[in-house]
């Protein structure tokens, strides 16, 4: 597989000391479903990637959205965003996405999410708001994300484009496409073509979410 080219990381370094790295991040979705199969779910995640990372102050410099988990690498600068941790991004992210999954499942003939093992606690609507919202993971009917997430911990330019490869590489080794640039849900084609920069990657989720 072809490397990432380094100059398309130079177009826009991010910068990496003690307080600033780049965050590897992996997540599953609920008992490892390929909920992500529907682009319609992928188009949501996207949106979502683009909104908080506008909201939050963070920068997406790479995603590769697979079947039954997604890859990350985030960044922001913890001078300038001191308050920002992994765990709030990804609690956003997830949090909006999965209600949103969820909420436009409702009403289709086959219901794409399975439901979950009944439990003791009381389900709630996936948009209800107020003191029950955070634990809407423990409570809704459906579930798309596993809980928690993998968090692994950049500190250097030749380790980014290592995680970079490994990240566009996905869909190959899964046996889904040839080549990398064959796959829609990743961000491998904006490194090898003269599209947007790293620092606005997180806006190219604008191009798979015309008419939503």
């Amino acid at each position: 597989m072809k490397s990432i080219e380094r100059t398309a990381v130079h177009r826009n370094p991010v910068r990496f000391d003690d307080g600033s790295h780049v965050h590897f991040v992996t997540t599953n979705t609920d008992a490892k479903r390929p909920y992500f199969e529907d682009e319609r779910c992928c188009r949501i995640l996207l949106q979502e990637l683009r909104f908080y990372s506008r909201k939050l102050g963070f920068r997406v410099l790479g995603y590769a959205i697979m079947p039954d988990h997604v890859h990350l690498l985030l960044w922001w600068d913890a001078n300038d965003n001191p308050t920002l941790t992994i765990s709030k991004v990804m609690q956003a992210v997830k949090g909006a996405t999965a209600r949103r999954i969820i909420d436009s499942s409702r009403g289709r003939s086959e219901h794409p999410l399975r439901p979950v093992a009944q439990r003791r606690e009381r389900m709630l609507p996936a948009t209800q708001q107020g003191r029950g919202a955070k634990s809407h993971k423990q409570n809704l009917k459906y579930r798309v994300w596993q809980p928690g997430f993998y968090d692994f911990n950049v500190y250097s330019e030749r380790m980014l484009l290592e995680k970079l490869d490994y990240v566009h590489g996905n869909p190959v080794r899964a046996g889904m496409v040839a080549s990398p640039g064959d796959y829609p849900w990743s961000s491998y084609r904006f490194y090898v073509s003269e599209e947007p920069t790293l620092d606005e990657l997180h806006a190219t989720a604008g191009r798979h979410v015309t008419g939503l």
